[in-house]
């Protein structure tokens, strides 16, 4: 299955972002780890500091130390009942804990009553408070509980002097879970503000991918249409580096289609022009000769007939081609249509009594319509001549109009014979034309580009032309 540029280009930004809120929320709780282990520390030394000089107030018996307040204080907490909402915590009991050594580091009071009598002269709280320097510890509350998981605690100790010597050490307990219950609850609140970031992100990423895949879907339809020959206009572009390709593939397309444009329209005249310039050159070399007046009217008139024919189609080509190289109209208003389809019946006046056609007009007193006056009659023009030349003698040729949501169509119905099937295909082709039903038609012969005209013609409307076969006769329709 293959994947979109787009979803290959969204997955990537979702890693990508994904692993910076990652890391980021990951640096975030572990600062935000320390920074409450070292609130909490500083806390602890506050503590530790008061009770050492509450122990050191205490009336100093037989050169020991006496614990009596500090146990009686710590019994009577034990007591107290208290609730303080602290942010989404609630504390009801006091977690802190104090143990008291002697110069020698045996525990002479504690406050669980677990340890008293133990030696701590090693643990490094009450070891390097007796040197004279700051004491802390963090370690496991059971030692015989040592996994990364288990409860652990911080201690911090302060010293108790008597006449500037150290004779005893006071150390405060703190466990780290109630330090972790904190923690966790911002780690949470931190967790949903990066969930709602990283959703707000993948929506603005999924836009702005939307965006820039829409822009080069744009650009390749306007490149697909180009190649297909169609006359379209460069799609609008808000970035500049995409607008500028946009040009580039323009101007590619440009010089492309000038250099092929005139390579085919060569081609295409010299073939069409090789059979009237071979019937100049044949009639003027039997005209060199000695031949009857009569012959030689008849090959005068000849060469007047592949003269008109050359002029006709050097003048439709020029005209092919001037409509090819436009991409919109010059020139658009509302006019009234009736005036110009009379006048291009009446200029065919004579070859219509001639075939005793009948045309029917519409039954209106004018047709607004809006578009280019001189196209617009262009393109009925070719379509009635067809319409005159292919009718059956003494038939007739209907025409309509109708205007619908400011939309016009205009239809030419002509009796006659019935489009073959393999010339429907063709229809529109250059120099494409199929022989009239009356060979002595004094229109002349075709060109076959009056088609190919009036599509140009409805292309630049935003319109179009249909010829379809129908009962006892051909319907040709423009609508824009």
């Amino acid at each position: 299955m293959k994947i979109s540029y787009s979803l290959r280009a969204f997955g990537i930004y979702i890693v990508i972002l994904g692993s910076l809120i990652w890391f980021t929320l990951d640096n975030a709780i572990e600062r935000l780890n320390d920074g409450m282990r070292q609130s909490a520390e500083s806390v602890l030394v506050d503590v530790a500091q008061l009770l050492a000089t509450f122990i050191e107030d205490e009336a100093i018996k037989d050169g020991r130390l006496a614990t009596t307040q500090l146990k009686r204080v710590f019994e009577r907490l034990s007591e107290r009942e208290f609730s303080a909402q602290i942010y989404q915590v609630t504390k009801t009991t006091v977690d802190s804990e104090v143990y008291v050594t002697d110069d020698k580091g045996i525990i002479i009071y504690d406050s669980t009553g677990e340890h008293v009598g133990e030696d701590y002269s090693l643990w490094r709280d009450v070891r390097l408070t007796l040197e004279g320097q700051y004491g802390a510890r963090t370690s496991f509350r059971n030692q015989r509980r040592t996994e990364p998981d288990d409860p652990k605690v911080m201690i911090i100790a302060a010293p108790i002097k008597y006449q500037d010597k150290t004779i005893g050490v006071v150390s405060v307990l703190k466990p780290i879970d109630s330090l972790e219950g904190h923690l966790l609850t911002e780690t949470q609140q931190l967790q949903n503000y990066a969930f709602v970031l990283l959703g707000l992100a993948l929506v603005l990423g999924y836009l702005l991918s939307l965006w820039f895949t829409h822009s080069l879907n744009k650009l390749a339809k306007y490149a697909n249409s180009m190649a297909e020959g169609k006359k379209v206009t460069p799609p609008q572009m808000r970035d500049d580096r995409l607008a500028k390709l946009s040009e580039s593939i323009s101007y590619m397309r440009s010089q492309l289609d000038g250099k092929e444009y005139v390579e085919n329209y060569i081609h295409s005249l010299t073939h069409e022009l090789k059979t009237p310039i071979t019937s100049i050159r044949g009639a003027v070399e039997l005209m060199s000769e000695d031949m009857p007046e009569q012959d030689r009217e008849l090959f005068l008139n000849n060469i007047s007939t592949s003269n008109q024919r050359m002029g006709r189609l050097v003048d439709r080509m020029l005209s092919l081609a001037k409509l090819e190289g436009t991409t919109e109209l010059i020139s658009q208003e509302e006019f009234d249509l009736l005036p110009t389809i009379k006048r291009l019946v009446q200029e065919r006046s004579q070859i219509i009594e001639q075939r005793q056609i009948k045309i029917d007009f519409p039954n209106q007193t004018s047709f607004l319509c809006s578009g280019d006056r001189v196209l617009i009659g262009q393109a009925i023009a070719n379509l009635l001549d067809n319409a005159i030349r292919f009718c059956s003698q003494a038939g007739h040729i209907d025409i309509s109009l109708a205007s619908q949501n400011d939309k016009t169509s205009i239809t030419l119905f002509n009796q006659g014979e019935a489009i073959p099937d393999f010339a429907m295909a063709k229809l529109y082709d250059r120099f494409f034309s199929l022989p009239p039903s009356n060979q002595s038609d004094s229109i002349g012969k075709s060109t076959g580009l009056g088609l190919s005209f009036v599509k140009e013609i409805m292309k630049l409307h935003k319109g179009g032309v249909t010829i379809e076969n129908v009962r006892a006769g051909v319907l040709a329709s423009l609508h824009w």
